[in-house]
Formats: structure tokens, C-alpha cells, sequence
């Protein structure tokens, strides 16, 4: 994995077994970013996807193994937690996606971190169940 500052960011690039949430935490935390959003593409072999019920407030996961395009790849991190959620093309061109857990690379993988210029750390909203955003300061 390497990565550059830009003016807008961060740009990452992924290489074959790169684990893609464990390499945008090492980002997140030699940048001292505390609040971003990310997007991305790229390809990987395996992919752990989740779907949330909002009736029995669980989430349910799968692992997927094969060669996947990412065409999506999108989310927010804080302090605290990096959020993911990623769309995958099989090989006949149908797609997966939902919550993303984890995934490693298979060929390359390409992202950008934007810093949000506030930290985004995350409570417990007892009305979902989920996760969000902490805005009040």
C-alpha cells in the first residue's frame, strides 16, 4: 500500500492481498484525518458484505469469494469507525453489495479520502439501533 497528500486529499493505492479496510484505517491514522468521506474502485477475491434489518436492528453477513470488480465503493471515516459500503460485478456482469466489513485486494484498488474538516465520531441512535454521526459539540 501507498498513499499521497494532495490539496483535495488523499490517494490511495491498493496492491494483490492488501486488506482494503485495514489499509484505509493505516491512512486515516498516519493523516490524522478524524472526519472524511472516501470513494473507490478496483478489484478484489474476497468480500464480506452485511445487511442491516432495521425490525430486529442485526446485521447479517456473508462472505464472498471470487474474482469481483468493485464498481462502488463509498463511505465516511472518523476517529472511531470507518463506515463502508461497496457494490461488486461477478463475472456475468450481475452485481452484490451492501455494508462492507472487509475485502482484499486481487488486483489493484485505487481510493480518495477527503478530509471533512470535523471530526465525525459516532453514538448510538436508540430509535435505529445504528451507528451515526455525533454532530452535537
Amino acid at each position: 500500500m501507498e498513499f499521497t497528500t494532495t490539496e483535495q486529499g488523499m490517494v490511495v493505492l491498493l496492491e494483490p492481498g492488501d486488506e482494503v479496510l485495514e489499509s484505509l484505517a493505516t491512512v486515516r491514522d498516519a493523516a490524522d484525518v478524524t472526519g472524511g468521506f472516501f470513494t473507490g474502485i478496483g478489484a478484489v477475491d474476497r468480500a464480506t458484505l452485511g445487511h442491516y434489518d432495521t425490525d430486529t436492528e442485526e446485521y447479517t453477513e456473508e462472505t464472498f469469494e471470487g474474482q469481483f470488480e468493485v464498481t462502488a465503493f463509498s463511505g465516511n471515516v472518523g476517529p472511531d469507525k470507518i463506515h463502508a459500503h461497496i457494490q461488486l460485478a461477478k463475472r456475468d456482469f450481475s452485481t452484490i453489495g451492501g455494508h462492507c466489513s472487509g475485502a482484499r485486494v486481487s488486483g489493484t484498488f485505487e481510493i480518495l479520502l477527503v478530509p471533512s474538516g470535523t471530526t465525525l465520531e459516532h453514538e448510538l441512535d436508540e430509535r435505529t439501533g445504528l451507528d451515526v454521526f455525533d454532530l452535537s459539540e
